[in-house]
């Protein structure tokens, strides 16, 4: 097998695809990428870590057919060094590969596409399209709030369902709860809801592929779950477990709602943070006019800080998480963000003003002041 190819080219591509390779690993050829040619004039390359896959197809100068598996990292570290010029790639006996480009030549180590897993076909019929923009945002929206304890493992994926008249995606971590829902106008079957628990891992890998206002098709399948954009394509597993019934926990009404300036409370609650105890909690008190966070730590001190508000209601005290507060205003755009409450042990509905931010929001659960 050899190849001709630019190097810009073949970089993105290894970068494109390497970052679903897990860093260690205990079957040595899934720390490497496939190399495989498509025809006179394309090379495929291929990873995966059982879970996420990724392929994507590059155009090559020159190709005589052949395979070969290459460690990820090392071809990545390579290739980010080398001069933007041609690049030639040839495997000889014993899986050993040439590497030159401009005057530099590599030999590298490789494994036989033998034992390299095959990524699975999904039907086509179960394809539907969106668009990367949306896609981009709603994964932005709701990926913050997965659970890392493998021990719940429903939660460590997004909720992603399809009914006829929308879209949406649920996480939660059992602290917090991010839903994002869109309206769209595709070919739906009437009163059928699908939903599927895509990893966020493989989320996380969706998104970076969104980088243009384009459509995605994806793919549903019984078990898996495939994106496919201009000759890449992403597949993943789809976690086998039974998503809480997340809208119980979202409140119907609010008592209160409080309208605030949000780079203001944004820049308030990181100075009051500072002297948070482990606990990361901030008091929220409503009164006539103003809104008042505060924190304390019995070994460093107290903060606070008011922020003006329009709110002529009774007084009302709730505590939050101050981080799941900030992961909620980092991924919002409008100038203010709502806050619904009912009473201080009741979850806070956070959401935004602004028309890009339609279809989101956050419920957090209060802490004990």
């Amino acid at each position: 097998m050899k190849i001709m190819i630019e190097k810009n080219n073949f970089f993105e591509g290894v970068q494109r695809v390497q970052s679903v390779v897990d860093k260690k690993n205990t079957i040595p050829v899934l720390s490497n990428i496939l190399l495989e040619t498509e025809g006179e004039n394309q090379v495929k390359l291929v990873a995966t870590n059982l879970e996420v896959g990724m392929s994507t197809i590059l155009p090559v100068s020159e190709a005589t057919a052949g395979s070969i598996t290459i460690p990820a990292q090392k071809l990545f570290e390579i290739l980010r060094e080398l001069p933007e010029a041609s690049l030639s790639l040839e495997v000889n006996e014993n899986n050993w590969i040439t590497l030159e480009c401009s005057k530099a030549s590599f030999k590298l180590a490789g494994l036989p596409k033998t034992d390299f897993p095959d990524l699975p076909v999904l039907p086509s019929q179960d394809m539907i399209s969106l668009q990367q923009s949306v896609l981009r945002e709603m994964i932005t929206k709701t990926a913050f709030a997965v659970s890392h304890d493998e021990s719940r493992y429903a939660l460590t994926g997004i909720l992603f369902s399809i009914t006829p008249q929308e879209f949406s995606m649920v996480a939660t971590d059992g602290h917090r709860l991010a839903v994002i829902k869109k309206p769209h106008n595709i070919e739906w079957a009437e009163n059928e809801t699908r939903e599927v628990i895509i990893p966020v891992k493989a989320m996380n890998e969706v998104k970076k592929l969104c980088d243009a206002d384009e459509q995605m098709s994806v793919n549903l399948g019984e078990s898996q779950i495939a994106f496919r954009k201009n000759g890449t394509m992403l597949v993943s597993r789809l976690i086998d477990a039974q998503f809480p019934d997340y809208r119980q926990v979202i409140p119907e009404s609010s008592r209160v709602m409080l309208t605030i300036e949000r780079e203001q409370l944004n820049r308030a609650i990181r100075r009051v943070a500072l002297l948070c105890s482990d606990t990361r909690l901030i008091k929220f008190s409503a009164t006539a006019g103003q809104l008042s966070l505060s924190s304390s730590d019995p070994n460093l001190g107290e903060a606070e800080e008011s922020l003006p508000i329009a709110y002529d209601g009774e007084d009302l005290t709730i505590g939050f998480n101050a981080r799941y507060v900030q992961d909620f205003l980092s991924v919002v755009n409008g100038e203010n963000v709502l806050l619904g409450l009912n009473d201080s042990l009741s979850p806070g509905l956070f959401s935004s003003d602004a028309e890009e931010d339609s279809g989101f929001s956050c419920v957090i659960m209060p802490m004990r002041v």
